[in-house]
């Protein structure tokens, strides 16, 4: 087993049993279990509904793991290609509609991971909410888009006239 990653909550680690590599998210400290208990409940709530985030196998109160997903970050992919990008606006809009608030998608480019054959994951749910049909998910994607020179400004100001599903169509016709 080795460490992946470090955070101030959490530790990544990876381990490998009968040749299947395996991510572990552990809490750093007791003080921290309540950020995986939280992500936790998220991430089996979405397990028979969405495969886009990682499926949780085995957890306790202060641990989970999953099969590892080989991967990149979104900001480590020079020129990524509109499939990539398509798929994040598909992810953040579904996630919309199941009322789920990422937080950390206003900055998608360390919670954002590709795998190789650039099928999109979304991680790092430990700071998730419920929202009443505010649609940030969408709404964060959209700046991130602009922010990259996806879309301009005046799309942004076209999207805050539409419906969330014309948001989203509007939004991929413009890749």
């Amino acid at each position: 087993m080795y460490l992946l990653s470090s955070w101030r909550r959490w530790d990544v680690f990876v381990d490998e049993r009968n040749w299947i590599k395996y991510a572990i998210k552990k809490a750093k400290d007791d003080s921290k279990k309540w950020a995986i208990k939280k992500e936790i409940s998220i991430l089996n709530f979405m397990k028979w509904q969405i495969k886009f985030v990682p499926q949780i196998e085995k957890y306790w109160d202060d641990f989970f793991e999953y099969k590892f997903i080989e991967w990149q970050t979104l900001d480590k992919i020079k020129n990524p290609n509109k499939k990539i990008y398509k798929q994040l606006i598909e992810h953040s809009y579904i996630l919309d509609s199941l009322e789920i608030e990422h937080w950390e998608l206003s900055k998608p480019t360390k919670n954002i991971i590709i795998t190789p054959e650039n099928n999109v994951f979304i991680i790092d749910f430990e700071r998730w909410n419920l929202m009443n049909n505010s649609w940030k998910n969408l709404k964060w994607i959209s700046q991130f888009l602009l922010r990259e020179k996806i879309i301009t400004l005046d799309d942004i100001k076209i999207i805050a006239t539409k419906k969330i599903k014309d948001k989203k169509d509007f939004l991929i016709s413009k890749l």
